[in-house]
């Protein structure tokens, strides 16, 4: 089945949710940036959650940035994330690996560190622009993303992200989930739902049994009636860059840097940090561009 997100209302409008099954997205992730296992687990988690993140937080459209750096061996994460339900990003260290954890699980942790922040951009497109930045709770992402709507939105949330890799490290599922308590949900429906999240278990293991967002949700807020709001909203791997963009990206680089290329090399290559598609500019294209240059 294609990725997809939904999203929806429980216990009478007092709590808001939003979860996704994003396996595609997270195997193209790990294809395009040839990451290892924890690398992909850690990629996966962080696109995902910046899916929902967006999801939740961008009302009017637009994109929100985020960056994680937390002095781990993965070096740091970026990601973009639109509310249309596309996202882009990337690793510093793709190569990253490391033994499991303590619970037998990809050490995402462990390779992100939580000596560092993760801070948020929201940009409508339209000029509005502002940022949050929080301190890491562990580095397993989950938590983290939590930390930021609590302290920075100010919305208790509880945000679960999960990943599973075949032998050969693939993705074999992947997704997320955020559920929100609204404002004037009272101390039942808090107890309540605290009760029925405490009593999951993982979201990895959820991911694997129920193959759509509504069963995640169902099982999730079970107990709770559910009233969804949009339900299979794509999501995808999108990265909007392109053959036009990445020829301008050297033109800026001024006329003395480009005929440095085309005496010493004969050519240009630019690669996009995002998406790790290659563009590569010939010697007439490049002295072309020369000539064009202020």
């Amino acid at each position: 089945m294609p990725d997809s997100m939904i999203r929806a209302m429980a216990g009478g409008s007092r709590i808001r949710a939003v979860a996704a099954i994003t396996t595609q997205m997270a195997e193209e992730a790990r294809r395009r940036h040839h990451t290892f296992p924890t690398a992909t687990a850690a990629l996966s988690k962080a696109l995902t959650g910046g899916l929902l993140l967006s999801s939740v937080c961008q009302k009017d459209g637009g994109k929100m940035t985020i960056r994680i750096i937390g002095g781990g061996p993965i070096g740091g994460i970026v990601v973009d994330a639109c509310h249309d339900g596309t996202v882009r990003g990337y690793v510093a260290k793709p190569e990253t690996d490391l033994p499991p954890n303590a619970e037998g699980q990809l050490d995402v942790g462990g390779a992100v560190g939580s000596a560092g922040f993760l801070t948020v951009t929201h940009d409508s497109g339209r000029g509005s622009r502002y940022t949050g930045t929080v301190e890491l709770a562990s580095g397993e992402l989950g938590d983290d993303y939590t930390r930021y709507l609590a302290e920075s939105v100010q919305t208790p949330s509880a945000v679960s992200l999960g990943i599973y890799l075949d032998r050969e490290g693939k993705v074999e599922v992947a997704g997320g989930m955020i559920v929100q308590l609204m404002p004037g949900a009272g101390d039942e429906i808090a107890w309540r739902l605290e009760q029925t999240i405490q009593s999951l278990p993982s979201f990895t293991q959820m991911i694997r049994k129920y193959s759509t967002p509504y069963e995640i949700l169902k099982a999730a807020l079970s107990g709770f009636a559910i009233e969804v709001l949009m339900e299979d909203i794509p999501v995808s791997f999108s990265c909007p860059c392109t053959e036009e963009r990445a020829l301008w990206a050297v033109s800026t680089l001024g006329k003395a840097e480009i005929q440095s290329m085309i005496e010493e090399d004969g050519k240009a290559e630019v690669r996009c940090h995002f998406c790790n598609e290659e563009y590569l500019f010939s010697r007439s294209q490049l002295e072309a561009l020369l000539n064009g240059v202020q």
